[in-house]
């Protein structure tokens, strides 16, 4: 914390503090807030900036946390999804070759060779 803004007038873009983060952007406020501390300036605005910063932050991982919820029933509903239509297709595949391989009968289409004597 003993970083100090530089005043925004006459400076280069290049100098500007970085706020490409909301933690940069709670960082420089906290400095900012020291250094108005240390002047005796009015610290309301910064108070109400870092409340908003942090009531914004515990959004974010209220959000994050549903959202990961989410996604985990999703892939748990896939799963179970996927294991469902294999065990009912392996069920019908036996069904199948069952009817099929115990049928006494034989299809009509089934040309039987001359050789071989039905009983």
């Amino acid at each position: 914390m003993t970083q100090l803004l530089k005043p925004l007038n006459s400076t280069h873009p290049e100098q500007l503090p970085d706020l490409s983060t909301p933690l940069r952007r709670k960082e420089q406020l906290e400095i900012l807030l020291c250094q108005k501390v240390q002047t005796g300036e009015d610290i309301s605005s910064c108070m109400k900036a870092l409340q908003y910063c942090k009531q914004e932050e515990t959004k974010q991982d209220q959000l994050q946390k549903m959202w990961t919820e989410v996604v985990k029933e999703r892939s748990v509903f896939n799963s179970l999804q996927r294991v469902a239509i294999t065990v009912f297709a392996i069920l019908g595949m036996i069904a199948v070759f069952n009817g099929a391989f115990k049928s006494k009968n034989p299809s009509p289409a089934v040309i039987v060779p001359s050789g071989i004597h039905q009983k």
